[in-house]
């Protein structure tokens, strides 16, 4: 009696068994359920799975370097119980091209993959845009192939003249090592005089040279005759799936992602393959505008000319335009992540609109108390924050394939999100119920935890818990190192100049300027003529809204601001004394021009902007505070130093006010000259001596004869003998 094989559930079953089969398939799927349903099922266990780039062609030392990458890799993938994937992601050359690879180098490589070494490691071929040339033998070389539906593999003589016996030896020997495809389907996909057909036995399946099908015949009963076509052989993906040659179809990497069952980010293409790490940083700081967000996409695009593969946006900004920051959130979005890596640091915060900027980079990197998110220097709300989600979720979240719900929550109020885990592979997501109710495979998730309701303020750890902090680092070297990126790396803190930025821009140096400004003002006021207080109130002003204006808080309109204040305080006290309009205006304006200058908004409309109004204010009192403690000390010591004698003219003898007090009001109807201009107050000659008096009148000018009228708070109050005409 003929035993019969055990026929593959991939293969096809011959027609007269198709019922038996159905059955059989039926009662076992209930069989299944049963299992399912009374033992429990065990926690899914972490698969190490690592993706390689293959660029094609594969010409040069394509070869050794993908080699070299994978072997940096083997420690990991062996290091689990399970069997570690190792994912070759075929990927055309930049005209579209994936045919014209050597046929030595592809050889070498696919020996490589059935070498020993790789032992326990399952190694799976993904071809989303399909593979021709002898891109097809390293294909082969590899456990399983997966494919988009309409991908094409083969031909594998695309770029080939001729094809010789070496050739054809070749690929008999990778699938038969490998196994993937039957020897005549590997030889077919190279030689286009080959023809290979499946022949349906009441054995099973098989796929043999159309020159083997008698005998064949000669000793199983053959049901069924196809020949494979075209000729070469090309197969779909679709097709080859039918075949059995495909395990499974996938167009991206979140399908293979979810077929393998890993997580997405470990599939994430290594850059570094071509010689290792070319790295660059841009710096992001203060808040984002139109101007901000345009140096920063130019030094993106003189980076990638340049080569760079590691991009390191650094962020530290409580954002300012979500407009403005999602721009440059989706020309990050647009790199290639195969090309080049970008990864975002947040040392010190990234609030409001500035997350997303950072969550639009390949991976993120924040100090543990740093801050992602949560309100900001922009208030969004009504239909800004609808545009701003819907623009996620169609530009970054689409481009990436990522859940958009978390990344919107952190920016956008009312956005509740909760955490889904999905049946079966345990993958935990983070979903807002819109979002979740759009997916296709709603179904197999199962709502937990409430996260949080937009605005969302997260800090590094616990993003790092949420998954959306790769590295948790306390300063830069952490990076540095989680990276590996040493050697002569391009990559460096910031310069002097942007510390010295930084500082100048800080609440601490800012009240500091503000008070050596109001200080030299002060002195100013006392000193005749234009002098060392006017110069260093000048140059303190120019520098603390020059740090302004670099910080992206200043422009003309608070310099404007503060001069227009200056201007009518100069007003009030020498041109139209006692009305006080023009003095209080100019206060107004003075203070107003310095608050604004420090935050990047007119009027709060948060609760993050409102405590940053509080603290400009705080500042301004403060430098007020100690400009008024200050003038009273130089008042004091400083006409009394040496060498800064000059600077500060020496306040009357409080003595010889008292002792001529009680005459004062003997010199009321007494005549005298003006020895100084009265705005109001100066200086007149009465009596013979200089005294302190004052005038209610215009503007008196020196030399103008006076008449004392009465005497008001220890001045003598005067009025000038002859009025100055009224202007037509």
């Amino acid at each position: 009696m003929r035993h019969r094989r055990v026929v593959s559930p991939i293969q096809l079953v011959p027609s007269h068994c198709c019922r038996a089969w159905r059955a059989c398939h039926a009662w076992l799927v209930c069989v299944a359920a049963l299992v399912a349903a009374f033992v429990p099922v065990r926690a899914a266990v972490a698969v190490e799975a690592v993706a390689v780039e293959v660029r094609l062609p594969i010409t040069g030392t394509r070869d050794t370097q993908v080699e070299a990458a994978i072997l940096r890799q083997l420690d990991r993938l062996k290091r689990g119980n399970e069997r570690g994937v190792l994912v070759l992601r075929f990927d055309p050359a930049e005209d579209g091209r994936s045919g014209g690879s050597d046929f030595g180098r592809s050889l070498e490589l696919a020996r490589f993959l059935c070498d020993g070494r790789l032992a326990g490691i399952k190694t799976v071929a993904f071809l989303p845009a399909g593979a021709t040339g002898h891109a097809v033998l390293v294909a082969l070389a590899c456990e399983e192939i997966v494919m988009a539906a309409d991908a094409v593999l083969g031909p594998a003589n695309a770029d080939e003249p001729a094809v010789d016996d070496a050739m054809r030896a070749a690929y008999v020997q990778i699938a038969t090592r490998r196994r993937t495809v039957p020897p005549a389907v590997a030889v077919a996909l190279l030689d286009p005089a080959a023809t290979v057909t499946r022949v349906s036995t009441d054995d099973g399946e098989q796929f043999v040279a159309a020159r083997d099908v008698e005998a064949i015949r000669q000793k199983s009963a053959v049901l069924d005759v196809e020949e494979l076509t075209p000729v070469p052989l090309a197969l779909t993906g679709r097709r080859a799936r039918e075949l059995g040659f495909v395990r499974m179809l996938a167009k991206t990497p979140a399908d293979l992602a979810r077929s393998l069952g890993v997580d997405e980010r470990v599939l994430a293409i290594d850059p570094s393959l071509d010689g290792g790490w070319k790295a660059a940083q841009i710096v992001l700081a203060g808040p984002i505008t139109a101007d901000s967000v345009a140096r920063a996409r130019q030094q993106i695009e003189r980076a990638v000319a340049d080569g760079v593969n590691f991009l390191c946006l650094r962020v530290d900004s409580a954002g300012g335009s979500p407009e403005q920051s999602l721009v440059l959130a989706n020309r990050l979005a647009a790199l290639d992540p195969a090309r080049v890596r970008t990864v975002a640091y947040v040392p010190r915060q990234a609030r409001g609109d500035a997350a997303l900027v950072a969550l639009a980079c390949d991976e993120l990197v924040m100090h543990p108390d740093a801050v992602l998110g949560g309100e900001g220097d922009a208030a969004i709300g009504g239909r800004q924050a609808a545009a701003v989600a819907a623009s996620w979720r169609e530009g970054v979240a689409k481009q990436r394939e990522r859940a958009w719900s978390l990344p919107v929550a952190a920016v956008v109020p009312g956005v509740v999100v909760e955490q889904a885990t999905q049946q079966g592979t345990g993958r935990v997501e983070y979903f807002s119920q819109e979002e979740l109710a759009a997916r296709d495979d709603r179904d197999s998730w199962t709502v937990g935890a409430k996260v949080g309701t937009g605005p969302i303020q997260l800090t590094g750890r616990s993003a790092e818990s949420l998954g959306l902090v790769t590295h948790a680092v306390d300063g830069f070297d952490g990076l540095v190192k989680a990276y590996g990126l040493t050697g002569d790396i391009a990559l460096s803190e910031p310069g002097w100049a942007d510390r010295l930025l930084d500082a100048l821009a800080s609440p601490g140096l800012a009240w500091l300027l503000l008070l050596i400004g109001g200080a030299g003002l002060y002195i100013e006021l006392h000193t005749p003529g234009f002098g060392l207080g006017g110069f260093v109130s000048m140059v303190a002003f120019i520098v603390y809204f020059w740090s302004q204006y670099l910080h992206g808080t200043s422009g003309w309109l608070e310099v404007m601001l503060f001069l227009a204040g200056l201007f009518c305080l100069a007003a009030e006290i020498f041109v139209l004394p006692g009305f006080g309009v023009l003095g209080l205006g100019g206060g107004v304006l003075l203070i107003a021009s310095l608050v604004l200058a420090s935050q990047s908004f007119v009027l709060p409309a948060n609760d993050y902007q409102i405590r940053q109004l509080q603290w400009s204010l705080l500042g301004i009192l403060g430098a007020a505070v100690g400009v008024s403690l200050l003038g009273v000390l130089l008042r004091r010591w400083l006409p009394s130093t040496p060498v800064l004698r000059n600077v500060l003219l020496e306040p009357p003898a409080v003595a010889d006010d008292t002792l001529e007090e009680e005459g004062l009001e003997a010199l009321v109807g007494m005549e005298g000259m003006t020895t100084t201009r009265l705005a109001p107050a100066g200086k007149a000659r009465i009596d013979g001596r200089v005294r302190e008096v004052t005038s209610d009148d215009s503007l008196v000018e020196p030399g103008t004869a006076v008449r004392v009228v009465d005497v008001r708070g220890g001045r003598l109050l005067v009025e000038p003998l002859v009025r100055p005409s009224a202007s037509l």
